[in-house]
């Protein structure tokens, strides 16, 4: 169950510099809305894979629904209902804005994630020689 898997950990450092360059640096609201929160679902997968042997789609899927949650609680307004609407900290992981376009990201990433994991070369169709 528990492991440490190098490659994983190596992506998600990778990806988490990533995150913080975006957060810090870039103004654009597309890369920082829809890139950004794609590359935050990768991210948690990597983290979860680099210390935990759990099965690969049944991840992909828990952490799609706990992405689509903590959205659907924006929308709710659940970090000023629990007052904690001046923590930083919980403000920025949890968010304080409802967009059903980060939904789509969401769903993205954990799209993008799966194809990695589970495509194979095997097992695409052979190209045919024309001669």
């Amino acid at each position: 169950m528990f492991r440490f898997d190098k490659k994983y950990g190596l992506i998600f450092l990778a990806i988490l510099i990533v995150e913080i360059i975006i957060a810090l640096f870039v103004k654009n609201p597309t890369i920082r809305g829809s890139i950004g929160d794609v590359l935050v679902v990768i991210l948690i997968y990597c983290f979860i894979q680099t210390f935990l042997n759990f099965d690969k789609a049944k991840t992909i899927i828990c952490i799609g629904i706990f992405a689509i949650l903590i959205e659907i609680s924006q929308a709710f307004n659940l970090v000023e209902k629990l007052g904690l609407q001046d923590n930083k900290l919980v403000s920025t992981v949890m968010g304080t804005t409802f967009d059903m376009n980060d939904i789509w990201a969401y769903v993205a990433g954990c799209a993008v994630v799966y194809m990695l994991e589970f495509s194979n070369e095997n097992t695409r169709p052979k190209k045919r020689k024309l001669f």
